[in-house]
């Protein structure tokens, strides 16, 4: 399944954005390169996160060089320390990865074509023949139950049409029969 900045990256728009960390380059060791060529190779220490549902470790990465002069220091650096800190989600961009790769093999493009003709379908049919384009419930588990109502009537409708292209195939059968 794809990610939220999926598409966006892959942008010429977006791809301009130089100071954007997304569109940096990288060394051989995974280091990232600002556009001032400063290489981002100083770990300064990890953090790690078991809270969620999958493990977390983030990465403050800096450079040895300082950012004081450079032409993208007011633009680029948010503090007032000269000195520009990434970080980075290791486990994150690992599954990210993968998921590029998964999504530019043949396989994996037939799989987005099949999911945007199936599942967009529904949606339209919810949208536009059930008339639900608003949650009128508010809070998480309430809109959650909300959509899972409506999903389950989407369901019985599909349900109901098919038990009636079954029961009128078999009194055309019993017909000519």
């Amino acid at each position: 399944m794809k990610y939220t900045m999926y598409a966006r990256k892959n942008e010429a728009k977006f791809k301009k954005k130089i100071l954007n960390t997304i569109n940096w380059g990288t060394t051989e060791e995974g280091y990232k390169i600002c556009p001032n060529q400063h290489q981002f190779d100083r770990n300064l220490y990890d953090s790690y996160d078991e809270r969620g549902e999958y493990l977390r470790i983030i990465q403050k990465m800096g450079s040895e060089e300082s950012c004081e002069g450079c032409p993208f220091e007011g633009e680029c650096i948010k503090s007032k320390k000269h000195q520009k800190v990434l970080s980075r989600d290791v486990v994150l961009e690992e599954m990210y990865g993968k998921v590029d790769e998964n999504l530019s093999s043949e396989f994996g493009k037939e799989l987005k074509k099949q999911r945007s003709i199936q599942v967009e379908g529904t949606f339209g049919v919810i949208k536009q023949d059930m008339k639900f384009t608003r949650l009128k419930r508010r809070g998480l588990r309430n809109a959650k139950m909300e959509f899972l109502i409506v999903c389950l009537g989407y369901n019985l409708k599909k349900y109901h049409k098919y038990r009636l292209k079954q029961e009128k195939e078999k009194k055309k059968k019993e017909l000519i029969n």
